[in-house]
């Protein structure tokens, strides 16, 4: 299986590692500053296979449709905006503004709490579009698409 191509069916049979998440490229540097971050994404329903530990695995978009690097989520919450505003408006890579527009309205997000955010050295070419909502990765799928630094 090349790197570009995740088995969808692995996802029965393997553990989930974690997701691959899009984030605008100009946002990119904000979440590797050394510091946690608290990451949002507006899902569908409230509910995700996420678990502490699992990585968030960063894909540029809007153009470069690479892998630029990882954190590991140390805590999940769904929450609504004025609670994630209240506890971590100074942990948010998005700054306020940005998040307003961003979850405009919406009743849960989900706030996954990060550490361990590195940059790859080199960014991983990932072969294939990503929609919006992500996607979940095995730990098979995880190890085969980033390498060991």
């Amino acid at each position: 299986m090349s790197k570009s191509n995740i088995d969808v069916r692995n996802l029965k049979t393997d553990k989930i590692a974690g997701a691959i998440f899009p984030i605008p490229i100009e946002l990119v540097g904000r979440l590797f500053d050394g510091k946690p971050k608290i990451f949002v994404k507006c899902l569908p329903r409230k509910s995700t296979r996420l678990v502490p530990k699992n990585k968030i695995i960063f894909y540029a978009s809007h153009g470069t449709k690479e892998l630029v690097g990882e954190g590991t989520i140390k805590k999940i919450e769904f929450l609504d905006s004025e609670a994630i505003l209240s506890r971590y408006k100074e942990r948010l890579f998005l700054d306020e503004d940005e998040f307003r527009a961003y979850v405009r309205g919406r009743k849960e997000i989900l706030a996954l709490a990060l550490a361990n955010l590195r940059k790859y050295s080199t960014p991983i070419k990932y072969g294939k579009n990503l929609t919006m909502a992500g996607q979940y990765i095995t730990q098979v799928e995880y190890r085969s698409l980033v390498p060991c630094e």
